[in-house]
């Protein structure tokens, strides 16, 4: 009995030598590869689908980027406990003239005097004035959409704050259009 169990705490002790051993050695051990990957040339090309100025510019203060890719609003106001819209701050325009593409928008986080706005909404409207979609940017949700070839599609903002809000009150909305579709065969 004795030499039995000796030889199982030898054998155990060997165990943990050995379990030891090998995790010293999978710890010391660096073996790696590397491998890369190259686009080689990227290129650019014209967007297809872009903003345009709407009818509503001008009192909107659209201002739309170089290549049509950007759009920013620098004169949105509304009264208090009043609702102000804006039919047409911008076009959607998709300038493929065989490609429908798909559209989400969705929207940042509002910030800025958000405690004092009771709404604040873009909505998408086609030719027959026909809502294809909207956000509601004070909750922060998304719309998606199709925009189909060669179709202009108006945006348009409602605002209202509440009947308390102090004069000087502002706030700021981002929304990123995520357009797909588009791949290298075209």
């Amino acid at each position: 009995m004795i030499s039995r169990k000796n030889d199982k705490k030898k054998l155990i002790r060997l165990l943990c030598f050995s379990l030891t051993s090998l995790l010293v050695m999978t710890v010391g051990a660096a073996v790696y590869n590397y491998m890369y990957m190259q686009a080689m040339p990227v290129t650019v090309q014209a967007a297809k689908v872009i903003f345009q100025y709407g009818t509503d510019a001008t009192e909107v203060g659209t201002s739309v980027g170089t290549n049509g890719t950007y759009v920013k609003f620098t004169n949105m106001s509304g009264w208090p406990n009043a609702t102000r819209i804006y039919e047409n701050a911008t076009i959607i325009l998709n300038q493929d003239p065989a490609k429908d593409f798909s559209v989400q928008l969705t929207c940042d986080p509002l910030s800025g005097s958000t405690s004092f706005i009771d709404a604040l909404y873009v909505q998408i409207y086609d030719a027959s004035n026909a809502l294809q979609g909207a956000v509601d940017v004070k909750a922060g949700n998304s719309t998606s959409f199709t925009i189909l070839a060669g179709q202009a599609l108006r945006v348009q903002w409602s605002i209202k704050w509440n009947a308390n809000t102090p004069a000087g009150s502002t706030v700021t909305a981002t929304l990123m259009m995520v357009i797909t579709g588009e791949g290298t065969d075209e």
